[in-house]
């Protein structure tokens, strides 16, 4: 078929229904209709010569060619958004899109208020959708386009995944105004025996505690822990009002101690400093807006 008589539109298509493998949700992912959609699978099925997408249970799932296209679309759509955006210099005052982040609560509280701040400022009609962390499929959700950009300590990033440094930050302990701990030097084994409070966001992930827990194990030595929880903000009303302790990121801990009777002492033993890094996927490295926007946070993060 010559390039004059093909619907170039029919490759956003296909890479909906490739992110999808669902008629229906590739329809509502581009806005528009599963009548549409359908035709346009009928479509791609003719101009690529294979059926695409094959049943198999209740499922549709790609085809070899299928498979080998996807790279190729997605190369071709990264160009064509090049080509359309940077005919003119990008001005975010004009720009009006969503932005879908995962951002760690802890990183959330310190950098968010600044960010939207600036965001009101500058991009008046950008706004940003926030959801739960997910170490296990981050490298999956990035691909598929279910998130943008992605905030948080992560040691090891998916191989697909292109990073971004934005600071350091290390882990301090955090305890009840009056912990007996305070009355004398503690020692790594007094630390070990109190209650600890261990915060690991996501789905299994271990990131957090991995810190603690490898450097104690190093030492021969582990601690008890009595509560473990997904998020960091409840942490200090917790401590507060009990003898439990918690291994936190300063930055954050800092704060904690303006909004609850705690304080902070320093851990008795060596802990690895927090790499927090900006995440994205290839597909997004190109667009102005988003490039405007990975700036603009690490910009937000160096002061």
């Amino acid at each position: 078929m010559r390039l004059r008589n093909a619907d170039l539109n029919l490759l956003v298509a296909f890479d909906a229904l490739m992110r999808e493998c669902h008629v229906t949700r590739a329809a509502n992912l581009l806005d528009i209709s599963q009548s549409s959609m359908s035709l346009a699978l009928a479509k791609l099925r003719v101009l690529f010569h294979d059926p695409l997408l094959i049943k198999s249970g209740n499922a549709l799932i790609p085809t070899v060619r299928a498979r080998e296209l996807i790279p190729q679309v997605e190369q071709v759509l990264r160009s064509v958004d090049m080509l359309i955006h940077e005919r003119t210099p990008f001005d975010p005052a004009h720009a009006s899109q969503v932005i879908t982040m995962i951002v760690v609560d802890y990183i959330d509280f310190v950098v968010m208020p600044t960010l939207m701040a600036a965001l009101e400022r500058q991009a008046p009609d950008v706004s940003l959708r926030l959801i739960n962390p997910n170490p296990r499929r981050l490298g999956e959700i990035m691909s598929r386009g279910d998130i943008d950009l992605a905030l948080s300590y992560f040691p090891t990033p998916p191989e697909n995944i292109r990073t971004r440094p934005l600071f350091t930050d290390r882990l301090v302990g955090i305890a009840r105004t009056g912990h007996p701990m305070f009355e004398r030097p503690l020692s790594l084994e007094r630390f070990c025996e109190y209650g600890h409070v261990a915060i690991e966001p996501g789905e299994g992930a271990t990131m957090y505690n991995a810190l603690v827990d490898d450097a104690l194990q190093n030492v021969g030595m582990q601690r008890r822990v009595v509560l473990s929880k997904p998020t960091f903000l409840g942490v200090p009303f917790v401590v507060a009002q009990t003898d439990l302790i918690a291994t936190l990121p300063e930055r954050l801990v800092q704060r904690f101690t303006d909004i609850a009777p705690v304080r902070i002492f320093e851990p008795p033993l060596h802990l690895e400093r927090l790499n927090i890094v900006l995440m994205w996927h290839d597909r997004t490295h190109n667009n102005p807006l988003h490039r405007w926007m990975r700036d603009l946070v690490a910009k937000l993060f160096a002061q």
